[in-house]
């Protein structure tokens, strides 16, 4: 039995590497040409950028037009927004409804 990912399990992989964000960072000011994101990471190589690309493919984060040869990378944020809203949403929820009982535990101790 093997496990069958969620789309959300791509997304918060896509998301889960550094470089990855500064690709999301880059396209979220505008499509970009695939060279120009090999720009930003000399370290890694055309190779490298373009498994980083795939990974961000998967999770439906960028999409991928082609011009003749060349490639333009597009952000799709509403995979990010759809984890933020479901997984990141409940647990500020959380963290709110634990600052209100911190709140009345100080606000108890200094009446007392």
């Amino acid at each position: 039995m093997t496990y069958q990912f969620s789309q959300d399990d791509l997304i918060w992989k896509a998301l889960g590497d550094g470089r990855r964000r500064l690709i999301v960072e880059a396209l979220a000011t505008g499509p970009k040409q695939t060279g120009e994101l090999v720009n930003l990471f000399p370290d890694i190589g055309r190779t490298g950028v373009l498994k980083h690309i795939d990974i961000l493919r998967e999770g439906e984060i960028i999409h991928v037009r082609r011009e003749g040869r060349i490639r333009w990378n597009h952000l799709n944020p509403k995979p990010i927004k759809s984890v933020c809203n479901s997984w990141v949403a409940k647990h500020i929820g959380n963290m709110k409804s634990s600052a209100a009982t911190l709140k009345a535990i100080a606000e108890q101790e200094i009446e007392t």
